[in-house]
């Protein structure tokens, strides 16, 4: 086992300021933070690892559902402000606070609804190391990252006792692993 990656320790935040190296060999596994005055790092020896689990996080996946949302939200808004304050005075509308207020809502609902449909869906695995002191780190990286999901067949691999919580990365990790076995065989 032998690598290193970028990850994100405590809660994955997208292009968060908790990002670090995630590194690993036969007696380590460490984290070093980008900013090490703001979040811990931590070196764990690999003797002291009881347990390592590989889930997978899909609460950043469903962006459409949300862009959908507020794209209706913001439709309904439109064609609420349209019959409050425009409809049969076009030559003379009814401007006020709320018109303004209903403006910049529409404006919110517009903007966050294109945000919505152009952001990257986050799939992100999550690996919990569990040590024989009863400590718990949580690192997570993205499953569009090579180098994180490398890092994380390392650990499949390795002596030490990895448990894949996830069906979906199961398959994933063993088919990259029957590529792994045929590249290496060629």
């Amino acid at each position: 086992m032998d690598f290193e990656a970028l990850g994100y320790i405590d809660e994955y935040v997208i292009d968060g300021e908790n990002s670090g190296i995630f590194a690993g060999d036969d007696t380590h596994i460490t984290y070093s933070p980008e900013d090490p005055s703001t979040w811990p790092s931590f070196s764990i020896p690999a003797d002291e690892v009881t347990s390592i689990t590989i889930n997978r996080d899909t609460t950043l996946t469903r962006n459409r559902f949300l862009g959908w949302f507020f794209a209706a939200t913001t439709a309904g808004l439109v064609i609420l402000s349209y019959m409050m304050f425009f409809a049969g005075q076009i030559t003379n509308p009814e401007v006020n606070s709320i018109t303004l207020i209903m403006g910049f809502l529409i404006l919110g609902g517009f903007t966050t609804t294109v945000e919505y449909f152009r952001r990257e869906s986050h799939d992100v695995i999550v690996i919990g190391i569990k040590t024989d002191r009863d400590r718990r780190y949580t690192v997570h990286g993205r499953r569009s990252d090579n180098e994180f999901v490398e890092a994380c067949n390392d650990l499949i691999r390795s002596d030490l006792e990895t448990a894949i919580r996830n069906k979906n990365l199961k398959n994933g990790f063993s088919e990259l692993e029957s590529t792994h076995l045929s590249d290496d065989n060629s």
